[in-house]
């Protein structure tokens, strides 16, 4: 039997029909054509970021997509991709399609300027994933805020009264609400729209980071605000009136639970910020009366060490950032240190 011809070809308005179907396919799950271009043509971008290859009939086959970001690099205004939604239709796998539309699509993305590819590993992409040069850095770790721990203990325990022990609760989240918030005067309140002041917050705090997607107006407003499923919440934090910080979450209501998904908090350089942001966060979680709050962090940096004191706890399950170096001369042995990035679940899409 003749294996099925393809070739890589650029991307044309309409592809998305059969992206989202293919996409559907691999991951068990709808996406809308609106979400997809939401997802991969809402930001600006100085070169196509899309990858597509397609059967004989012209069918798209494989996609492999870039979300363009400005961001800081080691100090430096740089243009990063952030890889996205890689699939390949089942009945071309392992016929060198990943690889070589990937190999192209980077070729072009260098030739352009971009600094860096981001992701979180795939492990199932083996050796390819090695083959076209990236590198793997440092773990994403989970944490949890149980807020309604005999709801979860019933669950486990398949003894329904148990959740309707509530001082059981009460007494749990009492504990670590007696840590001192330490919030030094800053207040808390929602955004309903990307308001002028995270500008003022970025160009705050982008003295405090090495390496960072810039977190401005224009990606709070793509991120968080204009997903056309995504139902995001932000929080903006103040300091006499000053802003300093924000945070962007989510409730999900899925099973008859509910659930607080943190996707970011904001605030490098200023402590107090953002012990106050994530407080904040759990006491709207609890007001929506969730089971759990869930976010990633590095672990050991600040925003880790502040969950923690906030009774986040360790959670199993992790990722591994990794990164193809576009540009040879970034020294890679900066990048591998966490310090000196500022790293968020929202950066990606897994939250």
């Amino acid at each position: 039997m003749n294996a099925p011809t393809w070739h890589v070809r650029p991307y044309r308005p309409g592809d998305e029909r059969a992206l989202v179907a293919l996409w559907a396919e691999a991951f068990n799950r709808p996406m809308t054509e609106a979400h997809w271009r939401w997802k991969v043509k809402g930001r600006p971008t100085p070169v196509e970021n899309v990858g597509i290859a397609v059967a004989a009939d012209d069918r798209p086959i494989f996609q492999f997509v870039g979300i363009p970001c400005p961001a800081v690099v080691l100090g430096a205004p740089r243009t990063v991709m952030v890889g996205a939604d890689v699939v390949t239709a089942r009945e071309f796998r392992r016929r060198g399609v990943f690889t070589t539309a990937a190999h192209r699509l980077f070729d072009s993305w260098r030739e352009a300027g971009i600094a860096l590819v981001l992701g979180l590993a795939n492990d199932r992409w083996g050796s390819r994933a090695e083959a076209l040069g990236y590198e793997r850095y440092f773990e994403l770790r989970w944490r949890i805020r149980f807020l309604r721990p005999e709801r979860i203990l019933a669950r486990k325990a398949h003894l329904p009264a148990l959740a309707r022990l509530r001082g059981l609760g009460n007494l749990w989240n009492r504990a670590w609400d007696l840590v001192p918030p330490g919030a030094g005067g800053i207040t808390v309140r929602p955004l309903v729209s990307a308001a002028p002041d995270i500008d003022t917050i970025w160009e705050r705090g982008a003295r405090h980071v090495a390496t960072s997607l810039v977190r401005d107006r224009p990606w709070v407003e793509w991120r968080y605000c204009n997903p056309p499923d995504g139902d995001y919440r932000l929080t903006l934090a103040e300091r006499a009136g000053s802003p300093v910080g924000y945070a962007a979450y989510r409730v999900v209501q899925m099973d008859g639970r509910t659930s607080v998904r943190l996707a970011e908090i904001f605030a490098p350089g200023d402590p107090m910020a953002l012990r106050a942001l994530v407080r904040d966060v759990v006491t709207r979680a609890a007001v929506e009366d969730a089971d759990v709050v869930v976010t990633l962090a590095v672990p050991g940096s600040h925003m880790d060490r502040e969950l923690r004191r906030a009774g986040f706890l360790f959670c199993p399950g992790a990722y591994r950032l990794e990164a193809i170096r576009l540009d040879p001369t970034i020294p890679p042995a900066l990048l591998r240190d966490p310090r000196g990035w500022w790293l968020a679940g929202g950066d990606f899409d897994v939250v």
